[in-house]
């Protein structure tokens, strides 16, 4: 048997044996996401079909825990997997270099962008103001003097009070490969913060971070790596049927979070009357692991049958003639059109 198939095969395997619904997170999809990019990395268009329901059950274990999250009103779990980056980077921009040698003086941050997205080319994108870039192309901003720092942001809380006390009162030890003699002003330290290779006195945290920084998301959201691999390569009925779930897991937060402003179990708790119940039974996801099922069993088909196409999957995923490169979490192979198959509604209409 090929290498790859019995990787692929093993991967599944395993993925099945493990899953526990009761203690499904973000970190056990995380790791099967990271064995799957290793497997798939540079394989060869044979599997892509494999490969890309591999990762669809991947996203179908994501909306289930998404619709456990969202009914269990678990905010920051919830928030973590499909909102929080995993990963982001506050890179700390030398403002007095940036004024004294480039003779940039308003919205330094701005213009630092645009020195990145020049130099990166294709590689650069944003989400939401943020930079979406791969950390090592940001070397040539270090070595030119730019870039004082980067420092990898803590996942939960603000950021305000992460760089609160990060900087010291002697300059030296807060930039030691840049800053030289100076002498700092006398101020409260919360108030005085390391801006470039001088001190500036700023009012606060969080305008320093506004004027100094700039943020640099080095890997997304659970949903959106999975979202980058599969939303080329899965048909449009069933991506419509992961949307409109998570769609619904939105809203069966915002429902339970509202109710517990009135009532602390809500929809749990004795209080709630039971003419209630209908509307909770119709806002809440109650989701199952049924999707996953019926994605394995498309898997089984393939491996059963290699000439079996899968109506989940977009009929040019059969017709690539590419090397897969998952890179970044992506496919980067450009598709011309979306293909539709009429047979998928009323197989996906089993998991809406």
């Amino acid at each position: 048997m090929d290498t790859t198939i019995a990787d692929l095969i093993r991967f599944n395997e395993f993925l099945d044996s493990t899953v526990d619904p009761k203690n499904l997170d973000e970190e056990f999809i995380t790791l099967r996401q990271v064995e799957l990019e290793g497997i798939s990395r540079n394989s060869d268009a044979t599997y892509y079909p494999v490969i890309a329901l591999s990762y669809a059950k991947l996203m179908e274990l994501t909306v289930f825990l998404a619709g456990t999250y969202s009914d269990n009103c678990q905010i920051a779990d919830f928030g973590d997997l499909l909102v929080n980056p995993r990963h982001i980077d506050v890179c700390v921009l030398n403002i007095r270099l940036i004024k004294e040698d480039y003779g940039i003086t308003d919205s330094i941050p701005l213009w630092f962008k645009r020195q990145v997205r020049e130099r990166t080319g294709g590689q650069y994108s944003e989400d939401l103001g943020r930079m979406v870039v791969d950390p090592s192309l940001l070397s040539h901003f270090i070595e030119k003097g730019l870039l004082l720092r980067i420092v990898k942001k803590e996942r939960h809380g603000r950021l305000s009070d992460q760089f609160r006390d990060c900087i010291p009162g002697d300059p030296q030890l807060a930039f030691p490969k840049y800053v030289g003699a100076i002498t700092p002003v006398t101020h409260n330290p919360v108030k005085v913060l390391g801006c470039g290779c001088g001190w500036v006195e700023c009012y606060d945290v969080a305008s320093w971070l506004a004027s100094s920084t700039v943020l640099n998301i080095v890997k997304g959201t659970l949903k959106t790596d999975l979202m980058d691999v599969l939303r080329e390569v899965i048909s449009d009925d069933y991506m419509k049927s992961i949307n409109k779930r998570f769609k619904k897991a939105f809203d069966s937060l915002h429902y339970v979070s509202m109710g517990m402003k009135n009532i602390v179990n809500f929809p749990y708790g004795d209080e709630v009357r039971i003419e209630e119940w209908d509307e909770i039974n119709n806002t809440l996801c109650y989701f199952t692991l049924d999707g996953y099922a019926v994605i394995q069993s498309e898997l089984d088909k393939i491996l059963s049958n290699p000439y079996y196409r899968s109506p989940f999957l977009k009929r040019v995923v059969y017709n690539m003639p590419r090397k897969l490169d998952t890179n970044g979490q992506k496919y980067h192979a450009m598709y011309q059109h979306h293909l539709t198959c009429s047979s998928q509604s009323w197989r996906t209409s089993q998991l809406n």
